[in-house]
């Protein structure tokens, strides 16, 4: 899939913006706090519906503004296109009210977006990928399984309503009884022994293509390997003994202590924990390797090539990594990258725009 054409009204410091676009590798050039991020971050909300910067949804009006526009035409492997628009209009005291067009047609879920436009995001936030808690990981792992399976984003969703559940009861007083609690563990084990199992293919995928991606960024010098470590045994039986066992524990604690959502992805670097033993440079190339496999995994799975993008990826590689990273993104369809120095050789490149307060001019 390639993005064609992109228009931004009052999005952000982008007043209005009319922009065509080539595929290939489109470097988007300036000083901080002129646009480029929020160029990346209007393409997300067409792939996410979620913003991965503004905590409320106001914070993308541009200021004094009353209403905002993102518009982008696709056009999809097989020739294809797709437009999708999204607009915001304050509404008072509600705040803003949002609303999701594909083909001029209102979207009335938004997990009907999810998968529309593949796409993966790399930003300097995810290096917690790596240094942070298992929580951002699986994370990672759910969000890709979400865009590609709409059977795991079903299982995720009453997953999250069952515990949520469980966990109410579990805080109740006077405690719950076995009986009480056996139908919520027996809902528990039956969509765990669906997410589980999806969780360790695509870990699976994920590793095939990031084999490849990290080598050469390291120049094979140090091998990476993804190791899905699941906190309860997917079989139904096995995760019910696991539960019962652990009743009283959960009752103590009024929250269940095992299942999916304590499930972990952990990292090796020549059979060693990246996150204790890698240096900085290696974990920022293994959160830039996971999020090049997550559209390779991702553009399988659609039958449609995923699009890529990357803020401020270059900034603390060194020059020999930044150059082989470059060279693998020669292998994706189109690809944006933000950087404040536009690198060597400029004329390798698909399109080069330079973003100066709100407006991109081509270089």
């Amino acid at each position: 899939m390639v993005l064609e054409h992109l228009e931004l009204v009052d999005f952000r410091n982008y007043r209005e913006l009319d922009l065509r676009l080539p595929s290939g590798l489109v470097l988007l050039v300036g000083e901080n706090a002129q646009g480029k991020t929020a160029l990346l971050e209007a393409l997300y909300l067409l792939g996410t519906s979620r913003s991965f910067r503004a905590s409320r949804e106001a914070e993308l009006l541009g200021w004094g503004c009353q209403k905002a526009r993102v518009r982008a035409l696709f056009r999809r492997d097989r020739g294809s296109t797709r437009e999708l628009e999204i607009n915001w209009i304050r509404a008072g005291e509600r705040g803003v009210e949002r609303r999701i067009l594909r083909n001029g047609t209102p979207l009335r879920r938004l997990a009907d977006l999810l998968g529309e436009v593949p796409m993966a995001l790399f930003t300097p936030a995810d290096l917690g990928l790596i240094q942070g808690a298992p929580q951002g990981r699986r994370r990672f792992l759910d969000l890709l399984l979400c865009k590609i399976s709409p059977l795991y984003l079903s299982a995720l969703t009453r997953y999250g309503s069952v515990l949520r559940q469980r966990n109410e009861l579990l805080r109740r007083r006077p405690a719950p009884s076995s009986a009480e609690l056996e139908p919520w563990d027996e809902q528990l084990a039956a969509l765990s022994a669906i997410l589980v199992p999806r969780r360790q293919e695509v870990v699976y995928s994920l590793q095939e293509a990031v084999t490849g991606i990290f080598g050469r960024l390291s120049e094979g010098r140090t091998d990476l390997c993804l190791t899905y470590r699941p906190a309860v045994p997917p079989e139904p039986e096995r995760f019910l003994s696991v539960l019962r066992a652990r009743r009283r524990e959960d009752l103590a604690r009024g929250s269940t202590q095992a299942g999916p959502h304590r499930d972990d992805l952990e990292l090796l670097l020549d059979e060693r924990s990246l996150q204790r033993y890698g240096s900085q440079g290696q974990h920022r190339s293994a959160a830039l390797a996971l999020r090049l496999a997550e559209a390779r995994v991702m553009g399988e799975n659609a039958e449609e090539t995923a699009l890529v993008l990357l803020d401020d990826c270059l900034s603390e590689l060194d020059v020999g990594r930044g150059q082989r990273l470059l060279e693998i993104l020669g292998g994706y369809r189109q690809v944006f990258l933000t950087t404040t120095t536009p690198p060597p050789n400029l004329s390798d490149y698909a399109g080069l725009f330079r973003v100066v307060a709100g407006s991109l001019e081509k270089a």
